[in-house]
């Protein structure tokens, strides 16, 4: 469930890359909610940067209501790279990416730099070997982290109204493959749990893992693909298109994902300190 919710979230973070690359500096910063089977099990505070020339995306997600009960976690991420539309297949070149919280009262953190192609850990806790298989040097190269590949795939946006697209990505422990297709434009209804209605652009995402798995893992299981749908709109007059709401679908079910608040704004670059508070 962790995962899920994780990869699931991460959508709406990384989305707010769909403004146009040449518009003034944007600041963006908006709230979802995750509910399964009927109940509320997380919460999503997501919030972007992005200039001409850089971008920078914060958020965190913070488990709720029954899951809360069981398992207690809350999880911050963060990406700073270069917009490189010409250079790169994304258009977007990362440059740090980091990751820390807890679950089930435990540390959970990653700190990656790229000075090039390749990824170069700085940090990692726990240690793979406790409970996952490596991931090969040579599935890490010329990867990039989940937030700065849903950036990139979700850029045409704005500036095609489609969001087609792959990238080969890399969390610092699991390996992954990404993809996203056009399947038009939908006009949403109201729903209790969302702030959004109106037109939307509606796109399907896949991923599948394909390194990086637990040590006790059903491979075969683990590697199957995980689809989702997510629909991208302005949802306020100056805002740039991002996830109103998202559908992940999961071995427990599907998980819906509810956009609830948006405004101009930013969240603070998280530090160790306010991560452990």
């Amino acid at each position: 469930m962790r995962a899920l919710l994780i990869a699931s979230l991460a959508l709406p973070v990384a989305a707010f890359g769909a403004a146009a690359e040449t518009r003034a500096p944007t600041e963006v910063q908006a709230s979802y909610t995750a509910y399964w089977s009927g109940f509320s099990v997380a919460t999503l505070d997501a919030s972007l940067e992005l200039g001409a020339e850089a971008y920078r995306v914060v958020g965190t997600m913070r488990t709720t209501g029954m899951l809360a009960v069981f398992i207690d976690g809350e999880t911050t991420s963060y990406a700073e790279g270069r917009i490189r539309p010409a250079a790169t297949p994304l258009g977007l070149a990362p440059e740090r990416f980091g990751m820390e919280g807890r679950w089930r009262d435990r540390l959970r953190a990653v700190a990656m730099a790229w000075t090039g192609p390749n990824p170069e850990i700085l940090r990692l806790e726990p240690a793979n070997q406790e409970e996952r298989d490596p991931v090969p040097p040579e599935l890490q190269r010329g990867t990039v982290d989940a937030l700065t590949a849903l950036a990139g795939l979700v850029r045409q946006a704005a500036t095609a109204n489609r969001c087609d697209g792959s990238a080969e990505v890399f969390d610092g422990r699991r390996r992954s493959d990404f993809k996203a297709v056009t399947e038009g434009m939908e006009t949403l209804p109201a729903h209790r749990w969302g702030s959004f209605a109106g037109p939307a652009l509606r796109c399907r995402f896949e991923g599948r893992q394909i390194a990086g798995f637990w040590k006790e893992q059903n491979r075969e299981e683990a590697s199957k693909p995980r689809g989702g749908t997510a629909w991208f709109a302005s949802p306020g007059p100056g805002l740039p298109m991002i996830p109103v709401r998202i559908e992940a679908e999961s071995n427990w079910g599907t998980v819906y994902v509810h956009m609830t608040r948006a405004s101009p704004g930013r969240l603070p670059l998280p530090t160790r300190q306010t991560l452990r508070q």
